[in-house]
């Protein structure tokens, strides 16, 4: 690591006392989908003597005593998990911070949340696609279409309009590349008319729902294409940008990014000179670096101890997060001594006190933390999640008689269930290495599980190791703990796609990692997507939910809180996006460096 990038400062600021720009309001919900309730963090502050966490209101316009706001200078923000790759399409996407620290800085958008989570039409679209202005269609034979009017002010950093071809572009790369992470939704589109550069027409096979979450990241088809298999570009640089920032360096040590100033939406325009990530992968390292002054700012996930731990100029906040974490059981484990069956799957879930694992994991950091009682919804994010686990709490009684009835017996009272073939009931369990929080949590289950005759075997990985080269391919557990997203829409067909369990037979596609195959399941997660009526959606939200709970493809434990800890003498602006699903970094294009 070159100590010298770590220690930038504002030297080179050109315009003292500048105020943080208000983030504008993008417009209104489309009509097609139901409005959900938005994230919130709290409206209140506390002391460190408190029992609840300091957390802070997002910065105002207005900066410390002693300190201005500058127009230039060097951002410093440490980073958790660092990608092995940052290909959009394949599974170097896997990872959430190849988005949040790369991706989204760089891929324009046309839907994208704003800070109430709420999709709306970004600054690349004249207007979002309703049903009034003809933007959203379902014609007499079922089809289904979609027009979105492209800004004609919107360019590439190159200087290259974007325009509808990358849409189409777009489209194709996200089936066509090998190994692409998904192709949910873009798999129901039979064109896209681009024919006009302005205008791109999607037609659908069929009514899709989720239609805000498709386009997320537009990709340059004059860079990329004509070839529309991706695979072997853009994995370590992005050499075109549609969005605020533009890439210097991209690589193992650090991350280099500089304003686009040519950069259409000029309330986005960056006002720092540059911006340096490097990778801080530990709670330790992450906080040693903001009070050393070698980085400015972080979003970790929440720790143990943090209210302790953060002291002196250090800020943070914590809000409702985006990210449900479970134990996640993958039936297709290669190393597997035994075939998960539903009565193991539900055996494992009542031998947990999972009050107590949300307690152990989150007791430091919020109050009484909820448990998850639903495999896949948000409770923050409107009425989807009931409480359909409820029923599992930790039962003695009830795991010996699944696994009886599974044929298991227990020789030794005190000791572990065996198979008919003489296995054990030893579960190999893998998390991020390092991780204190989850660590925490396989501690406290080996000691919970072990007087109710199950084992667990730890096996930890880095975040890279994990989450881009063994979930991708299926090479994990049987039993992982991990988070996973959320979104304001209640679409989980990605989670439970029969068809989108990665194997070497379909190239490693999909975003199924439990391997749980259910006909039933996923014919209702897709017929979810196809539903735009509110009320029957949420039905059969509520229909699914209920055959998961009977089930227990993976084990819900409860909805990581999200935290962004700062610099308040050396940054201003952070915290407006913490609870977003963009990472609290998205918006750094409109924080300041503070000249002390």
């Amino acid at each position: 690591m070159d100590s010298a990038r770590l220690h930038a400062t504002s030297a080179n600021a050109v315009v003292a006392g500048r105020p943080r720009r208000p983030l504008r309001r993008l417009g209104a919900l489309m009509l097609v989908v139901a409005t959900l309730g938005a994230a919130c963090s709290s409206d209140s502050a506390t002391s460190a003597d408190d029992s609840e966490p300091r957390v802070t209101e997002p910065a105002e316009s207005g900066e410390p005593d002693g300190q201005d706001a500058t127009g230039g200078g060097t951002l410093v923000l440490a980073v958790e998990q660092w990608p092995e790759c940052v290909n959009p399409v394949t599974s170097c996407a896997n990872a959430t911070w190849t988005i949040w620290s790369v991706l989204i800085h760089y891929l324009p958008r046309l839907m994208e949340l704003d800070q109430t989570n709420t999709y709306v039409a970004s600054s690349l679209l004249v207007e979002e696609p309703t049903v009034a202005n003809g933007g959203l269609v379902t014609a007499d034979d079922g089809t289904f279409t979609l027009t979105y009017r492209l800004n004609p002010e919107a360019t590439w950093s190159d200087g290259t309009p974007i325009t509808s071809t990358d849409v189409w572009f777009t489209w194709r790369a996200g089936l066509d590349t090998t190994g692409t992470l998904s192709t949910i939704g873009l798999d129901l589109i039979t064109d896209v008319d681009h024919s006009d550069p302005h205008t791109a027409v999607i037609t659908f096979s069929e009514p899709y729902a989720p239609w805000p979450t498709l386009f997320s990241g537009l990709l340059p088809a004059h860079e990329l294409g004509p070839d529309t298999d991706i695979a072997d570009q853009w994995n370590d640089e992005i050499t075109v940008s549609g969005g605020p920032w533009i890439q210097e360096e991209w690589n193992q040590e650090q991350h280099i990014l500089v304003p686009n100033r040519s950069y259409w939406d000029a309330e986005r325009i960056p006002l720092v000179d540059r911006v340096v990530m490097v990778p801080r992968e530990h709670t330790d390292s992450q906080l040693l670096a903001l009070q050393t002054g070698e980085a400015m700012a972080a979003f970790p996930q929440p720790f143990p101890g943090a209210r302790e731990r953060i002291t002196g100029d250090l800020t943070y906040e914590v809000a409702e997060g985006t990210y449900m974490e479970g134990l996640w059981i993958n039936q297709d484990a290669p190393e597997r001594r035994f075939d998960m069956t539903r009565n193991v799957r539900q055996a494992v879930a009542y031998a947990l006190d999972r009050g107590q694992i949300g307690e152990v994991a989150l007791g430091t950091i919020v109050a009484d933390p909820p448990v998850l009682q639903c495999a896949g919804w948000n409770p923050g994010f409107g009425p989807w999640c009931q409480d359909d686990f409820a029923r599992y709490t930790q039962d003695a009684a009830k795991v010996a008689e699944l696994l009886e009835a599974d044929g298991w017996t227990r020789p030794d009272p005190d000791g572990l269930w065996v198979n008919a073939d003489g296995e054990e009931l030893v579960l190999a369990w893998n998390t991020v290495a390092g991780n204190k929080r989850r660590e925490d949590v396989q501690a406290l289950v080996v000691d919970m599980t072990a007087p109710l005759g199950i084992g667990w075997e730890i096996n930890n990985y880095d975040p890279g190791e994990l989450f881009q080269n063994r979930l991708p391919v299926m090479n994990f557990g049987p039993v992982a703990l991990f988070a996973n997203s959320t979104n304001p829409d209640p679409s989980v067909a990605s989670l439970y796609d029969i068809d989108g369990v990665p194997t070497e037979e379909n190239g490693y596609t999909g975003q199924n990692f439990t391997a749980y195959r259910n006909q039933e399941v996923s014919d209702l997660a897709f017929a979810i997507d196809a539903e735009v009526d509110p009320a029957k959606r949420l039905g059969m939200v509520h229909q699914l939910s209920k055959i998961l709970a009977d089930d227990v493809p993976w084990i819900p434990l409860y909805i990581l809180p999200n935290m962004i800890i700062w610099d308040s003498t050396a940054v201003s602006g952070p915290g407006a996006y913490v609870s977003s699903p963009y990472g609290g970094f998205f918006d750094i294009f409109d924080w300041t460096v503070l000249a002390k």
